[in-house]
């Protein structure tokens, strides 16, 4: 590679993450000196470190020279953890890292083939033939748990309605769906130096690395497509699970497993359009979800309904190619600029991932440096707002911060500011991600809406303060009903309980958001009060490699105690459930009165998607199952027939 290219490459990276691989690879600790220096990112909603300016010329040149003369001639290894800690400190300019952080923070580089993953305690347990794992879904979390499965040898077979992988990947594809966290955070730490093409991965190439992700894992083989398990029953005297499954072409059959594992996802089930004259507008409707290639805005006078993350991501694409647009915003969002946001990753980039040893692994890290102390915006201040602030210190100076760029974004037009500035506060609600949206609303064709729906006409929309909007398109980008967890499933446990009834009653709740009482051998990722956002670099992957971490574990610590089944008691379900409402009520999730109206965060008054504690907490809870909270009963697991064959086990 000649050394043009070379230096154009260095001179694209992020330096401080090459500063570290330079260390690592070097030992010079010429590299350990060279200062950084903290800036603010995204609108000031995180921090990170950057090599002090005049500094920089320097590590390019340091850079280029080992890139073109020294590449290959140093041995690749994973540091000691007492190493990795100084590297990691030297990210943030020699700032200490705490055990308990050292702890969290360990993964993130994923130096380790699997740098989250649950194990047997003194190699594989011999398992009866035909032990079965049924997992519900073939998305991000289907697949996480079934790598846990495969590499300790548990037998498991994934159902998936679809009639491909990927979950939320497979079923949005409307204009413009990508991911809003960075593709190098956006996926498994156990999946090393995959090939992303944009620095924001389009919902295309996450559904490719799933897919990936499938066959490289052996897991392919094992999915069941176009088959959706309606429900199951526990059968308590066999303590088994006994599923119903319907077919593409409606035939039914039954299953047995040992253990279940939904994996349907928060976001499965549309939120239909309820307004009055739904059914009478002649026009097209199009939930986001439904849109495909047969879909199309050209010359059409369309209204996007919804300004969330979805309505964000689509409208500068449907705006192009619309006659005319009409936004309808609701509730106003905070959103909020990211960095290479819609950039390709250049030839250097791509180059420089794949040939410089550690540099992929330090770009994971430095990459949430932006999240690691989110929670600071959670925590309302009593004496801040005692003196007039609104909820504390940096949540207000974001607040100032995010508002100028809103100003800025639409060149300072009072009418639009006006409309445009929430009154929550910032993440009391999901911070969105912008993708030109703000831009979009001054184009000439589009019309920004803040009159509430009325109804429905034959040929449009009338608002409530009685203008008509005719419309050739509605796109509904209102959401998910994310209360309904394992939705439409109907899963009945001891004593035919059925848990949609159940949590219909008291609100979907679960133990670490995985396990329900009197529901044996049966978890649920990304379940109720499942979800971290305090910080911590907990992106979703890394989360589902958390909790698949976790339910694997309880199943392998079931076997080993050489017991058929497991459940979190009611006394433990209970504690935990009401530590979790008493940590909430303190978060500006709830204390923001101007958030709680129509926040899916919230439901019923009542924290349901999100946890309250610090990351810090969080972790440590999901570190090792607490098998005093859990019931472990049912004498030796037993075979299901149909599954028997064979089980080779791995170590």
């Amino acid at each position: 590679m000649n050394r043009e290219f070379i230096r154009k490459a260095v001179e694209e990276a992020d330096l401080n993450a090459l500063r570290l691989a330079l260390l690592q690879a070097t030992g010079d600790p010429e590299f350990a000196s060279i200062p950084v220096t903290r800036i603010d990112v995204r609108a000031g909603a995180g921090t990170t470190y950057v090599v002090a300016e005049d500094h920089r010329q320097r590590l390019i040149e340091r850079a280029v020279e080992f890139l073109s003369d020294d590449l290959g001639k140093h041995a690749i290894g994973v540091p000691s953890d007492e190493h990795l800690r100084a590297m990691m400190e030297l990210v943030a300019g020699g700032k200490p890292i705490g055990d308990r952080d050292f702890d969290i923070r360990k993964p993130v580089p994923a130096f380790d083939a699997y740098p989250r993953c649950a194990n047997w305690r003194d190699g594989p347990v011999k398992l009866p033939e035909g032990f079965q794992v049924v997992i519900v879904g073939a998305g991000f979390s289907g697949l996480g748990m079934a790598v846990q499965l495969e590499r300790l040898g548990i037998p498991y077979t994934i159902y998936e309605r679809r009639s491909e992988i990927g979950g939320t990947w497979s079923i949005n594809t409307y204009p413009d769906a990508r991911v809003d966290t960075p593709s190098a955070m956006y996926e498994f730490s156990f999946e090393k130096l995959y090939p992303w093409t944009e620095h924001f991965a389009r919902q295309a190439e996450v559904r490719a690395y799933l897919e990936h992700i499938a066959r490289k894992f052996a897991i392919f083989d094992k999915i069941r497509f176009n088959q959706e398990i309606k429900g199951g029953r526990f059968d308590e005297t066999d303590s088994l699970w006994r599923l119903d499954i319907v077919d593409e072409a409606g035939a039914q059959k039954s299953v047995a497993a040992n253990h279940v594992v939904s994996a349907s996802g928060l976001f499965s089930t549309p939120r239909a359009l309820a307004v009055e004259g739904v059914d009478r507008f002649e026009g097209e409707i199009v939930h986001s979800t439904e849109w495909d290639e047969r879909h199309s805005a050209a010359g059409k006078t369309v209204a996007v309904i919804g300004n969330g993350s979805t309505g964000v991501q689509l409208l500068d694409r449907i705006s192009d190619d619309a006659k005319r647009t009409y936004v309808f915003q609701r509730t106003p969002q905070w959103i909020t600029p990211r960095e290479r946001y819609g950039e390709a990753m250049s030839a250097g980039d791509s180059w420089l991932r794949r040939n410089m040893p550690y540099y992929w692994n330090w770009t994971r890290y430095t990459g949430t440096l932006p999240v690691l102390n989110l929670y600071q915006f959670l925590v309302p201040d009593p004496e801040w707002q005692a003196a007039g602030g609104l909820i504390n210190q940096p949540n207000d100076a974001l607040r100032e911060a995010m508002t100028q760029y809103i100003v800025q974004q639409v060149d300072g037009r009072p009418d639009l500011v006006e409309k445009l500035v929430p009154r929550h506060a910032p993440f009391s609600r999901r911070l969105i991600v912008d993708n030109g949206w703000y831009r979009s609303l001054l184009k000439e064709d589009v019309e920004l809406v803040t009159a509430p729906i009325s109804r429905l006409t034959r040929t449009g929309i009338v608002t409530t303060d009685g203008e008509a909007r005719d419309v050739d398109m509605i796109v509904t980008a209102i959401g998910f009903s994310v209360e309904k967890y394992v939705w439409p499933s109907d899963y009945v446990g001891r004593g035919g309980v059925h848990l949609q009834e159940r949590w219909s009653r008291d609100g979907a709740r679960a133990y670490l958001g995985m396990m329900i009482d009197g529901f044996p051998n049966f978890f649920v990722l990304y379940g109720p009060n499942s979800q971290s956002v305090s910080g911590g670099g907990g992106t979703i992957p890394t989360q589902i490699e958390m909790w698949t971490k976790y339910v694997a574990q309880v199943i392998v610590d079931t076997i080993e105690h050489g017991q058929a089944a497991v459940e979190v008691t009611h006394a433990a379900f209970e504690s935990y459930n009401e530590r979790m409402d008493e940590a909430a009520t303190g978060l500006i999730w709830l204390t923001d009165t101007a958030s709680t109206d129509r926040n899916y965060y919230v439901k019923d008054g009542r924290l349901q998607v999100n946890i309250p504690w610090h990351y810090q907490v969080w972790h440590e809870m999901l570190a090792r199952p607490d098998l005093s909270d859990m019931a472990l009963t049912g004498g030796e697991p037993q075979g299901i027939a149909e599954f028997a064959s064979p089980v080779r086990l791995s170590a």
